[in-house]
């Protein structure tokens, strides 16, 4: 990696933080998706974390997306490119617990669509978001189109893809494409105080949740709802159901440890 391209790794109490830095704006470059990758393949093979939060570092961008001066404009390459993306941006989106996105500044293009990766996405009041890739004369295929499409519905989503204008982070959460507002330079903190909330419930049923979640809303709903009945099983065949009703009948919190 290039001395201006640096990726960290802590942990704390379940709580991963991944937090990426390139320049002031934190360009997703080829050798820094690599280095993200390579972190979230030791998070998986630890299988430690019950939440992983994902920040770009310095306060002026989460990141404004891929660098420009590596496109090659020629034959084959939109596949070669959006195919290396894709398997990056999946490997999060895939992460078996769920993922926050902390976002700082600007989210623009690849940024984003890193940030839709992530099951929840809190927000700077400052921050400006947005898929500008048709300015360029291209468009987000790095997840983005699908993974707006889904979350704002396609009318909203076409809107923001074809003007290419980024909106406010109030505007963003009012849409539903920011799950949480927080105070200008807060969002990592934000972030990581809702990250350790959420690393305090059951861990099995966390990673039950974003299974049944994820696969039901590409199902027909009574198919979905066999998904449900399937992850019941799995959580009254677990422990930390006994614990959760053993500590609601003794008024305690619970303590889960699966």
């Amino acid at each position: 990696m290039e001395n201006n391209e640096k990726v960290t790794l802590s942990c704390e109490d379940g709580v991963a933080t991944l937090i990426f830095e390139n320049t002031h704006l934190n360009i997703l470059s080829m050798p820094m998706r690599a280095q993200i990758d390579t972190y979230i393949d030791q998070l998986l093979e630890e299988g430690k974390t019950r939440v992983l939060i994902i920040h770009g570092a310095g306060g002026k961008a989460f990141s404004v997306g891929s660098d420009i001066k590596e496109f090659d404009p020629r034959p084959g390459y939109g596949i070669e490119r959006n195919t290396e993306e894709h398997r990056v941006f999946n490997k999060i989106r895939d992460f078996p617990f769920p993922t926050i996105a902390a976002i700082e500044g600007y989210a623009l293009g690849g940024g984003l669509e890193l940030a839709l990766t992530c099951d929840l996405r809190v927000a700077s009041e400052n921050s400006m978001l947005g898929v500008p890739e048709i300015t360029l004369g291209v468009f987000p295929g790095g997840g983005g189109c699908d993974h707006l499409t889904r979350l704002l519905g396609l009318s909203k989503a076409k809107e923001l893809m074809y003007t290419g204008d980024p909106i406010t982070a109030q505007e963003a959460w009012r849409i539903g494409l920011v799950n949480r507002l927080a105070p200008k330079g807060e969002a990592l903190k934000a972030a990581q105080e809702l990250g350790k909330h959420i690393a305090s419930r059951s861990g099995l049923s966390l990673q039950v949740i974003k299974e049944v979640a994820d696969k039901g809303i590409e199902m027909p709903l009574k198919e979905a709802f066999k998904l449900e009945i399937e992850g019941s099983e799995r959580l009254f065949n677990g422990k930390d159901v006994h614990e959760g009703v053993r500590a609601f009948k003794e008024k305690r919190p619970p303590v889960f440890n699966q």
